[in-house]
């Protein structure tokens, strides 16, 4: 049974009728949020976590948990991360043959319309499935709005501030939201403290990091390595940074196979690049073709997966490692 995720964010309750949930989508960001809603929901549940991998590696592991109760609690909730249609196999029989004391909850990327998980759970009347897809301007916008409604002073202005340097990752927005919450304990928003906390200038350090190691020059990178503080909490901030930096690189140069003229091509680019960016676009695209990009592309996805699923303390140091390694793919050939 299908259920539309911002159903489910105004009433969780919704999904006190299914003891199978599957979220699905790349709104990371989303999912940490319904996966936390859930955890304090059914507090009283017992709770496990799982790989799909350990699932699958040790053919008892689910069922001994389905089947076996605690004798210290009657419920439990089972998270499964990381699936994909290799478990489908694995929970066949508690698709069809649910019990009430137990909720399953998977996790996967994106699942297309031939999944066959995705499949079996839409068709079933017991199962709920919710696709989390990717956020946009206007409903993070909606999403500020509402975490911070009872606060004075917010206003349009500062919810555009808060949704672009979020990068559009709700991830990033819901921890400057919690920033927020802890300074203006009297839910009256100060801009002038806000600006502080939202830490601009750090952020414009990374520019200069990100760029050095995007236009592969290795005097610039190590400086900038040696001066900026990375800040655990502004982690998924600089991936977004990075990340949107790669994607408007790939659209440069999708471009210029069409314009032919690399100059004609960025003056074409939608959103338009800032006059001031354009000087280091342009050294950086010489760097770059579409092949490499993708590469990059990839990688800064699987190190924020690893950073948003297990919780690491080494953030700025996996953050460090993707910086060296696309600074040393700008100079291979």
């Amino acid at each position: 049974m299908i259920l539309k995720s911002f159903l489910l964010e105004k009433n969780l309750s919704l999904i006190d009728n299914y003891n199978l949930i599957l979220f699905y989508g790349e709104n990371i960001g989303l999912k940490d949020e319904f996966k936390i809603g859930l955890k304090k929901k059914y507090y009283n549940y017992e709770q496990i976590l799982f790989d799909q991998d350990e699932i699958i590696k040790n053919e008892k592991l689910l069922n001994d948990q389905v089947n076996n109760l605690s004798m210290f609690n009657d419920n439990k909730l089972i998270f499964i991360n990381e699936i994909s249609d290799k478990i489908l196999p694995k929970i066949e029989d508690i698709i069809d043959d649910s019990v009430n004391y137990i909720k399953l909850v998977l996790f996967g990327q994106n699942l297309d319309k031939k999944s066959k998980i995705r499949s079996a759970f839409e068709k079933n009347k017991k199962a709920g499935i919710i696709a989390c897809y990717q956020d946009n301007h206007r409903t993070l916008a909606e999403y500020v709005r509402e975490k911070l409604k009872d606060y004075k002073g917010i206003n349009q202005e500062i919810i555009n501030l808060l949704v672009n340097n979020s990068g559009l990752d709700r991830k990033v927005l819901f921890n400057e939201i919690q920033k927020i919450k802890s300074l203006f304990q009297n839910k009256k928003i100060d801009e002038k403290q806000l600006l502080d906390l939202l830490n601009e200038e750090n952020n414009l350090n990374f520019d200069d990091l990100r760029d050095s190691c995007l236009e592969g020059d290795a005097r610039k990178l190590n400086k900038s390595l040696g001066i900026i503080s990375l800040q655990n909490e502004n982690i998924f901030f600089y991936l977004n940074s990075l990340n949107q930096r790669v994607q408007k690189l790939s659209m440069l140069i999708k471009q210029n196979e069409k314009e032919k003229n690399i100059n004609y091509a960025l003056d074409n680019l939608k959103p338009k690049v800032f006059w001031k960016d354009k000087p280091v676009i342009l050294r950086q695209a010489s760097k770059w073709n579409y092949s490499k990009l993708e590469v990059v592309r990839k990688s800064i996805l699987d190190v924020e997966i690893i950073m948003k699923t297990k919780m690491s303390n080494y953030n700025t140091i996996l953050l460090k490692n993707l910086l060296v390694k696309i600074f040393k793919i700008a100079n291979s050939t």
